[in-house]
């Protein structure tokens, strides 16, 4: 945002008013104006990246304050400083009461007026980070991100927005690839610790003796290596949601720890005789049932604590209704990382798909997919049966052909309808950005809409039969 984009809006009738504040300001990208409503909304109307008017009153005959409180209303983004020419207290007491960040009279000290313009766009962009950061989680991490039309699915979803309604730790099961990682940080992200960080850390990819410092920190000299302090990632996520992945992996250590983190918000980092208050969510999961977990040893005491809200993920072959738009969404992604063109799928290999059990479930169709976006021939542009049965020998797939359900056309329907409505949700119902995202003309996304008679306003209708 900070680039050649304007900041800035001078709005001077007077032009030796408006020549004394571009001197001052002039190290900022502004915009110039006079002191006109309709002038100066058309500019705000027009930059987008304005965060701060300084609007200068002339005349005490132009009443600015129904121009400050249009501003306000209508552009909720951008402060205001009025400078006065001819300021009374009572006209100061209005303007602030109605919006402005301050009140600056004629004359005006130049370094003091510069200093407030600087502190002003200095919350504007801290402003903007955090929005920036938390449309960042939100696209990344959203409920909305997870693709669902299972019933099954559905269920898991609704039992995840209930927790994200609290504090309350949450186990996470299921198998490996089920997405558990990506319901965590929708969990995050649906809660009122979004703004703060998301830290994910998988058990099992790191030793025993080295996962304590990882979570807990440590002190310089600790043990060999320890060259310096570290803080550890309960205090990197103080505020927000510490989710451990393979929590089964835990060190009895560890786990006595953990368990003293979540009773009592407190942590010692190794070597260190202090301890640390921490505020941290814990969202854990595992890909072992919850009696294999207490039959491994799992102290249980912490099961207890962990296990308060359980959320359950189906692996893909129990949710079958998903593979379609499953498939749809991951080759719209593939397609906008500019890994490859691939449009679509042939029945056959959809059928194909719909009858494999999928013991890496998504993840691992995620994976299926770029690897034939890949290595499909640069002249094709939509997956055949034959593309898959190589990857189909090397998992031991049956080969043989199977049957074709009498409504597989109606699901490669869909599969382009879910994948239409995907593009416009996407780019917020722009129909170029969605049309690039499909791989297709704009006029061809039109014909398309028009054919089935969809209003691409509301894209929540689209992925629905007729």
């Amino acid at each position: 945002m900070r680039g050649s984009e304007s900041l800035l809006l001078l709005a001077a009738e007077d032009e030796g008013l408006r020549g004394q504040l571009v001197e001052l300001l002039g190290t900022y990208p502004c915009e110039l104006a006079r002191e006109a409503a309709c002038e100066v909304l058309e500019v705000l109307d027009r930059c987008p990246s304005l965060r701060l008017l300084i609007l200068c009153e002339s005349s005490p005959d132009r009443d600015c304050l129904d121009l400050l409180q249009a501003v306000r209303e209508g552009h909720q983004e951008v402060a205001v400083i009025v400078v006065s020419s001819h300021p009374t207290i009572e006209h100061a007491t209005e303007a602030i009461r109605r919006g402005a960040e301050d009140f600056v009279p004629v004359p005006f000290a130049g370094e003091v007026l510069r200093k407030e313009v600087e502190r002003v766009l200095d919350a504007a962009e801290l402003r903007d980070r955090v929005e920036h950061l938390r449309n960042l989680v939100d696209n990344a991490c959203g409920f909305d991100r997870i693709v669902c039309r299972s019933a099954a699915m559905r269920a898991a979803l609704d039992r995840a927005r209930a927790a994200a309604r609290s504090d309350t730790p949450v186990l996470l099961t299921g198998e490996t690839g089920t997405g558990k990682e990506l319901m965590a940080c929708a969990i995050h992200a649906a809660g009122r610790r979004a703004h703060k960080a998301f830290i994910p850390i998988n058990c099992a990819a790191l030793p025993h003796d080295l996962l304590e410092s990882e979570l807990f920190g440590h002190r310089r000299g600790a043990f060999t290596g320890a060259e310096g302090d570290y803080a550890g990632l309960f205090v990197a996520a103080h505020g927000g949601t510490l989710f451990l992945d393979e929590i089964g992996e835990l060190s009895k250590q560890a786990q006595a720890k953990l368990l003293r983190a979540l009773q009592g918000g407190e942590i010692r980092p190794l070597g260190g005789f202090e301890s640390r208050r921490v505020d941290v969510r814990i969202v854990a999961a595992t890909n072992r049932s919850l009696n294999q977990l207490r039959k491994d040893g799992f102290r249980e005491d912490l099961f207890f604590r962990l296990s308060v809200l359980v959320l359950e993920l189906p692996p893909l072959r129990a949710r079958p209704d998903d593979i379609a738009p499953l498939i749809a969404h991951f080759l719209a992604r593939i397609r906008s990382r500019g890994i490859a063109r691939v449009e679509g799928i042939e029945p056959r290999a959809l059928d194909r798909l719909l009858h494999y059990p999928f013991p890496g479930n998504v993840r691992e169709l995620e994976n299926l997919l770029e690897a034939l976006a890949v290595t499909l021939p640069p002249e094709r542009t939509v997956v055949s049966e034959n593309d898959l049965r190589g990857w189909l020998r090397r998992r031991g797939a049956p080969l043989g052909s199977t049957p074709l359900p009498p409504d597989t056309s109606l699901r490669l329907t869909e599969l382009e309808a879910w994948a239409i409505a995907e593009a416009l949700r996407l780019s917020h119902g722009n129909k170029t950005q969605a049309a690039l995202l499909l791989g297709i003309s704009r006029d061809t996304l039109y014909r398309k809409l028009h054919e089935r008679d969809l209003d691409s306003s509301d894209t929540r209708t689209i992925g629905r039969t007729n």
